[in-house]
């Protein structure tokens, strides 16, 4: 066999191996946990909120062992569900399997998502996720204490804006640090200068193709074509209030390309920490 022939297999051979590689990075499905930092005048002590979205009833290892134990890891003050935790088609075994014991270990604060309402059966969802120990918020606002610290958690159904956003709005803008739990972080609009601290949601499922740092994310619903509200940290129009949009947590059809699930950790910190 001739020198270059050589050469040219070898080199066929090793950009193959690059190629499954590159492959398997992008489809990986392993937990991620990017770690968001909000500092504030209106705590003296640090409070860790862990935000789940987007679990659609997937699996995690048996009895969902793996979600399960990543959370517990991360020893949060409080779990936040922005929606979608139950699905419109799959049963709901997994989703009772994670909070049924979540629910237990820590205080959960949980709001519907779009498929929740497709499904016709929201009402039997939010009957099975209070069994759970979670609380389920309508337009509540909610205060919450950790570490000497109160936080108030506010939080409403998919399909706001409405009554239930009025009342969460009503609640904010005091020297309460106030969280506002929405499915929708394409009603970003609304958001904005509510005196909301933060905002938390979900929903675009980070975009479901990314190409590292070129593109956030290629499609989410509501959003159409390269959101910008894909996954990660925004500051909204009126310089105050954050927004963090999780990348979800759903194993489905569709792949995920660089687009790896998230269990979401936010830190409330003082201002001088």
């Amino acid at each position: 066999m001739k020198f270059e022939d050589i050469k040219h297999k070898r080199a066929v051979f090793i950009a193959a191996g690059w190629l499954l590689i590159l492959i398997f990075a992008a489809l990986d499905t392993s937990l991620t946990f990017p770690e968001y930092k909000i500092f504030t005048g209106k705590v003296n002590s640090p409070v860790r909120i862990v935000l789940l979205s987007d679990f659609h009833s997937s699996s995690y290892g048996e009895d969902q062992e793996v979600l399960i134990k990543a959370v517990e890891s991360r020893l949060p003050d409080v779990i936040l569900l922005t929606g979608d935790i139950a699905d419109d088609i799959r049963p709901h075994t997994n989703t009772v399997e994670l909070l049924s014991v979540l629910g237990k270990e820590f205080p959960c604060f949980y709001v519907t998502g779009n498929h929740e309402e497709w499904s016709g059966e929201e009402g039997k969802i939010k009957e099975i996720i209070r069994s759970c120990n979670v609380k389920v918020l309508e337009g509540d606002a909610v205060p919450f204490e950790a570490n000497g610290e109160t936080v108030r958690i506010c939080g409403v159904d998919n399909s706001m804006p409405g009554e239930q956003f009025d009342d969460c709005c009503k609640a904010a803008g005091d020297d309460i640090f106030t969280v506002l739990m929405s499915h929708r972080p394409d009603h970003v609009d609304l958001y904005s200068g509510k005196g909301f601290d933060l905002v938390v949601s979900g929903h675009a499922h980070g975009g479901q193709v990314i190409i590292p740092h070129i593109l956030n994310g290629l499609y989410a619903p509501d959003q159409g074509l390269f959101p910008k509200y894909a996954g990660g940290e925004y500051i909204l129009d009126d310089g105050h209030t954050a927004m963090i949009v999780s990348r979800g947590l759903c194993k489905n059809f569709l792949p995920r390309v660089f687009d790896r699930p998230e269990v979401v950790v936010i830190d409330i910190l003082p201002e001088d920490t």
